[in-house]
């Protein structure tokens, strides 16, 4: 799937990832995940972004949020990375890019929300680094499970989810694994930039934003034979 220019929709949640380089660790100790949240806190609440839910891994990170302004995400997101790149190197003397590329990501409707947040709650126990999400401490799921709201046990401030997403049980809700045509759908639009989400949802953005918001198949066009 090509990639398109980054669509941003104010006050809808997104998925945002970005990989460490050529697939290097980007937290390599309990300072470093440290030090990103503080600057992921500081940058959010000056560029306008409100946070649901989030997973710090070895070499990459997850998010889902929602902008408040059409720069919001371009804001936060490259401010903060730029900043904890300089110190990250500054601190195990490395030299070079420390992220993948630009950040990747996708608008969501409300369905692949409630996919979406469960898939990035559950990569630490997809990579199996922990049995269950909520072991898993740099991650807003040990957040979610206990019901707390505002700042959670890293510093975050988190938006009450249960504004936007329906969960009756988030015990049974994070236990489940996410089918793997989710995650593939998630991980395929997260990496082109195409919003993610039913017909309805894509031919209402697509007469927003007057243009194609639907992947067409790459190659040339097939010629019909007579």
């Amino acid at each position: 799937m090509p990639r398109i220019a980054r669509l941003v929709v104010v006050d809808f949640p997104h998925h945002i990832t970005q990989r460490g380089n050529y697939q290097q660790k980007t937290f390599q100790n309990k300072q470093d995940f440290i030090y990103y949240l503080n600057w992921f806190e500081k940058y959010r609440k000056r560029y306008l972004l409100l946070v649901l839910a989030y997973c710090l891994m070895p070499n990459h990170v997850h998010h889902i949020v929602i902008p408040q302004k059409e720069d919001s995400l371009a804001k936060m997101f490259n401010t903060t990375h730029m900043r904890y790149a300089q110190f990250f190197n500054k601190c195990h003397n490395i030299r070079g890019h420390l992220w993948q590329d630009r950040f990747y990501s996708c608008v969501l409707d409300e369905e692949h929300f409630y996919y979406a947040v469960k898939y990035v709650e559950r990569n630490p126990v997809e990579a199996g680094l922990v049995n269950e999400p909520w072991q898993w401490r740099w991650s807003s799921a040990e957040a979610h499970i206990k019901g707390l709201k505002g700042k959670d046990q890293n510093g975050i401030t988190l938006v009450d989810i249960d504004q936007f997403l329906k969960v009756d049980n988030w015990k049974e809700y994070l236990e489940q694994p996410t089918k793997k045509e989710i995650v593939e759908k998630i991980e395929k639009h997260s990496s082109s930039g195409y919003p993610l989400g039913n017909k309805e949802f894509i031919e209402r953005l697509e007469q927003i934003y007057q243009k194609k918001l639907v992947s067409r198949p790459q190659g040339r066009p097939k010629i019909a034979k007579n």
